[in-house]
């Protein structure tokens, strides 16, 4: 019999009789009592075996989550690749520029130091050409004072001739050194253009050593992250089909309990309770009849009419409960 059922046979049998609310209150402390007392009895059953207890619980045992270690990738990004390189070759590049232009300024210094000795020897000539027709002016005028001539024009004329051929002298010299300088400069240009050169063909070495490793890098990089996501992918998969594995066994797990509950119920219902559970129930039925035989016969209904606490706790001997206070006279 249902719950439901019980509820409207009660009403239907004693439609005639009435209780009041008074009526039942005045027990409602003792039935709170004789439920507090009911727990504990159902909470003292432990039985050693029951078929719908006979496991252990798989959301239990087996955990929510594996605790899979995934793999994380720490080199350096591409950006930081590209310019720790590029530090990189730009410190080898400058170490070396420095060499070529070193060399090269020592060997300009070398034509320069050149240049500087052409021109100080020049003027070294230079000024011993000035002493020499200094010297060619003085004897010129001796010897015209000599001869009376001083005041002739023939020292007009000779010295103009000694300053020509001074001049002349001069500008044979002031060639030479030019010629000299001119070439010296040519040889610095050269030099210069050379050392260009050099470090034209030095950059464009380390700018191609610069892309190669730049280029060797990321593709290690990429390697190196494909493997990783390869293995992190392949534990998302074993992840994945832990959580599916997981769920159909509790699925199964569930699905077997509610058989053998189900199985149990049709065979306590087919032929009681027995053992350690036919013991415990009937204490607590006993209890319960106990209880509603102490009080008016009406009322003990009425309150077993609304104690829907009542037939969780007694079960299949809620019925039994009822059959025996509705018998009372």
């Amino acid at each position: 019999m249902t719950w439901n059922e019980f509820k409207r046979k009660v009403k239907d049998f004693f439609a005639k009789d009435s209780v009041s609310e008074s009526d039942k209150a005045e027990y409602a402390q003792s039935e709170k009592e004789l439920n507090d007392k009911l727990k504990e009895i159902a909470d003292s059953y432990n039985p050693s075996y029951e078929p719908s207890k006979g496991y252990e619980d798989l959301s239990d045992v087996l955990p929510e989550e594996m605790e899979f270690e995934y793999r994380k990738y720490e080199g350096e990004d591409e950006e930081g690749i590209k310019n720790s390189t590029t530090q990189k070759y730009k410190d080898l590049l400058d170490a070396d520029s420095k060499i070529v232009s070193d060399k090269y300024d020592t060997k300009v210094g070398e034509v320069e130091n050149k240049k500087q000795s052409a021109s100080e020897e020049s003027d070294l000539k230079a000024q011993s050409l000035d002493k020499k027709y200094e010297e060619i002016e003085k004897s010129i005028i001796n010897g015209l004072i000599q001869k009376g001539l001083y005041n002739s024009s023939i020292k007009s004329s000779q010295k103009k001739a000694n300053e020509e051929a001074k001049d002349y002298e001069l500008n044979e010299l002031a060639g030479e050194l030019n010629k000299k300088i001119s070439a010296y400069d040519t040889q610095i240009e050269k030099l210069r253009g050379e050392e260009n050169v050099a470090l034209e063909e030095l950059d464009l070495s380390y700018a191609q050593k610069l892309q190669k490793e730049i280029d060797s890098l990321l593709e290690k990089r990429n390697k190196e992250i494909n493997s990783i996501n390869d293995y992190n992918n392949k534990l998302k998969e074993k992840e994945a089909k832990y959580l599916e594995d997981r769920a159909t066994a509790i699925e199964k797990q569930l699905t077997q309990r509610l058989k053998d509950e189900q199985y149990l119920k049709y065979l306590e219902n087919k032929n009681g309770y027995a053992g350690e559970k036919l013991e415990n129930y009937t204490q607590r039925y006993n209890l319960a009849l106990e209880y509603y035989n102490s009080i008016p016969k009406s009322v003990a209904l009425e309150m077993l009419n609304e104690n829907t606490q009542l037939q969780e706790y007694l079960g299949n001997m809620f019925g039994k409960l009822v059959s025996e206070i509705a018998k009372r006279d």
